[in-house]
Order: structure tokens, then sequence, then C-alpha cells
């Protein structure tokens, strides 16, 4: 009895030697490929190695700097005559500004307003952090005030009082101390627009309760002016 052939014609198998053919080809191209394109290849694969080996010694001499940065800091942050030199050879690093704040503080301190403004404009040129940043802004604002320099220094506080991006303390601060000068110039609407403001800003706060109690001599008659500005270094 003779057997039949399969009914299942729709898949025929391709022979061994054209798979092998197929096969053949295709590494023959990748070959062909290889030995046209390795240069190039080559050239490639040592272009991304030099980054990431170019990436990796930049951040490891950032870490390595930053940590020297730190360390010299520290050891001259309670020595007030090297602070200077430290500043001024790291201008534009947080460190720096930090210095530069104490430098400032200790003038205003001293009475030296014009020292003082210069070092605080110094420090706000590199600080980063919004708290001393604001604090800075307003020693220069006050320096000025305190050197004799009324419309510079008028004109300083109303640029932090109006600064949204500084902290709403400062911001207060600055309003109180505009508020202060128009009662002592005798512009009580001047001043209490101003008291206003502070009590908008940070209701809560301490220059609130500064303001109110300021805004209470402007609604007493033949009451003597309140104190003028007054500010407090924080850095010692």
């Amino acid at each position: 009895m003779s057997q039949l052939p399969s009914a299942d014609h729709s898949s025929p198998q391709p022979k061994s030697s054209e798979v092998s053919a197929t096969g053949d080809g295709f590494e023959i191209k990748v070959h062909a490929f290889w030995t046209r394109n390795r240069g190039f290849i080559f050239l490639l694969c040592g272009i991304v190695l030099v980054g990431i080996v170019g990436r990796e010694g930049w951040q490891y001499f950032q870490g390595a700097r930053e940590r020297g940065i730190q360390r010299e800091y520290a050891q001259i942050s309670d020595k007030p005559e090297r602070l200077a030199a430290f500043a001024d050879a790291h201008a534009g690093h947080p460190l720096a500004g930090v210095a530069y704040l104490q430098l400032a503080d200790r003038k205003f301190e001293d009475a030296d307003y014009k020292a003082a403004g210069t070092f605080y404009s110094k420090a706000a040129a590199s600080l980063k952090n919004e708290a001393l940043l604001g604090r800075a802004k307003l020693g220069a604002a006050v320096s000025q005030l305190s050197g004799g320099d009324k419309a510079g220094g008028e004109a300083a506080l109303k640029a932090v009082g109006s600064d949204q991006a500084l902290p709403k303390a400062v911001r207060a601060e600055a309003n109180y101390h505009l508020a202060s000068l128009a009662n002592e110039a005798g512009d009580q609407a001047e001043a209490g627009k101003y008291i206003e403001e502070v009590t908008k800003i940070d209701l809560g706060g301490p220059w609130a309760q500064r303001a109110t109690m300021l805004l209470g001599t402007l609604q007493v008659a033949g009451k003597d002016a309140a104190p003028g500005v007054s500010f407090t270094p924080v850095i010692k």
C-alpha cells in the first residue's frame, strides 16, 4: 500500500543550503561593514569614553574643590583679618557671601557704614540662601541711610520691601523702616501706608507688632516721633 503525500503544502521548509546561504550572507555583510567602518567605530567609542571620563573627572574635581573651600572657611571663620582674603579669593561662592556678611556686620557695629554697605552688597552678589540674601540687601540699604544717603537708602528699602522673592520678615522690616522714616519727616499719611503694608506682609510677625505700636504714636496728638531706623547685624 503506497503512502500518500501530506496534504499540508502551505508551509514549505527551506532547504538547509538556503538557510546556510542566508546566514552566511548576513555575516558577510556585517564583516564588510565592520571592515569599512571600524576606524570610525573606534573613534566614536573613544569620544564617548573620553566624555564619560571627563564628566566623572570634572565631578570629582568639583567635589574636591567644594570640600577644600569648606575646610578653608572652617579654619578662618573666626579670624576677621582673614575673612576678606577668603571672600575675595572665592567671590561668587555662597561661603564667600557669608564671609562678606560677617565683615559687613562688624563694620556696621563699628559705625563704618560706607565699608559695611560695600560688604553687604558683595555678600548679596554671592549668597543664594533667601534669608541671608534678604539680610544682606536690607543691611546695604540701612548702611546707606546711616551713612547719610537718605534718597539712596529709601530707594533700596523700597526695592527690598517689594521684592516677592525675599522672605516676608525681611520685606516687613524694610516697610517698617520706611514707615519710621515717614513718621520722622512728619508725613503721617505715608507712614500709615507703610504700616498697613507691614501688616499685610506678615500680620503675626514681630515687625507687625512694632508697626502697630508706631501707628499708635501717629494717632496721639503732640506725641514725639517714633525712633528711626535701627538695624541689628545677625552674624557675629
